[in-house]
């Protein structure tokens, strides 16, 4: 069983260390993370920092979560939703910038100290299952590695989202999916096949995007945008040559321009063959579906 050094997905500044091993699902054509339960409690603990304000506040100019929002919710009109918030990254980084911005999460110990760090936060504990909000309630949703961590899938959380946001609002969604390698590596018989009795102390899954894209559309959801992203972090964790010297440069944390930019470069340049997470845009079309 090997040690994966998890960031987690939505860039936060820590590390949480792992004893995780992959099976491959023939079936579903997907990866299956064993290791340690995705629990409130887990999550709890994972989050557990003396820094919520200095790492929120350190978030509070997400580039990329600016420029997506520039590009499709550019009036900042209507509310905005994050599920599965964790530390309130994002939901600080849109209020910051003009947004009615609401951040649910079921780990109740994290909102809480959220709430105590920033209590202009809108910052609610809550359940991406069974949301608190009603019906056409949100221009768009944030979902960043949130749906891979169901062991019974997603369909709930797809009913739930649609939902809530209005006809023609947006999601934006991410989740650790089959890149081109991981595909090659399943062909070639690299990973160990999932049987039933490796299924305790699940924690994720690495998802196929055809079949993630597909149920959303029979939602009503319409894809507008996908991208493969974090290269760097898929090539390190399934190519053990110079693992160590990629890891290495994978968690630096210094301010040489240098190393900077060779992760950066590398990062891209990887994204499309050994990309972790695959992020898509999507539209909510129901009025059109329900017609």
């Amino acid at each position: 069983m090997e040690i994966l050094r998890y960031t987690d997905n939505r860039d936060k500044e820590f590390t949480h260390r792992i004893a995780m091993k992959r099976y491959y699902d023939k079936e579903n054509k997907r990866l299956v993370y064993i290791g340690e339960s995705a629990t409130p409690e887990f999550w709890d603990e994972h989050w557990d920092t003396q820094t919520f304000r200095a790492t929120m506040e350190k978030g509070g100019n997400n580039r990329f979560v600016l420029k997506i929002l520039g590009k499709y919710i550019p009036d900042k009109n209507g509310r905005i939703l994050e599920g599965g918030c964790g530390m309130g990254q994002i939901v600080f980084c849109m209020k910051a910038h003009g947004y009615q911005a609401i951040g649910v999460d079921f780990a109740d110990k994290t909102v809480e100290n959220v709430k105590e760090a920033m209590p202009e936060l809108d910052v609610r504990v809550g359940d991406v299952r069974n949301l608190p909000f009603p019906d056409d309630y949100f221009v768009g949703y944030w979902s960043l590695g949130v749906i891979e961590h169901f062991w019974d899938g997603y369909q709930n959380i797809i009913e739930e989202m649609r939902r809530v946001v209005i006809n023609g609002g947006f999601l934006f969604l991410s989740f650790p999916y089959m890149s081109p390698l991981r595909r090659l590596k399943a062909k070639l018989g690299l990973y160990e096949d999932l049987r039933e009795d490796r299924k305790a102390k699940f924690y994720q899954f690495a998802l196929d995007p055809e079949t993630v894209v597909n149920n959303f559309k029979t939602k009503g959801f319409t894809l507008l945008h996908a991208k493969p992203t974090s290269g760097l972090k898929g090539f390190k964790d399934e190519v053990t040559l110079f693992k160590h010297l990629l890891q290495r440069l994978f968690d630096y944390q210094g301010d040489n321009l240098a190393i900077k930019g060779l992760r950066f470069i590398l990062d891209k340049l990887l994204s499309s063959f050994a990309g972790h997470m695959m992020f898509l845009v999507l539209r909510n079309e129901k009025k059109r579906t329900e017609a």
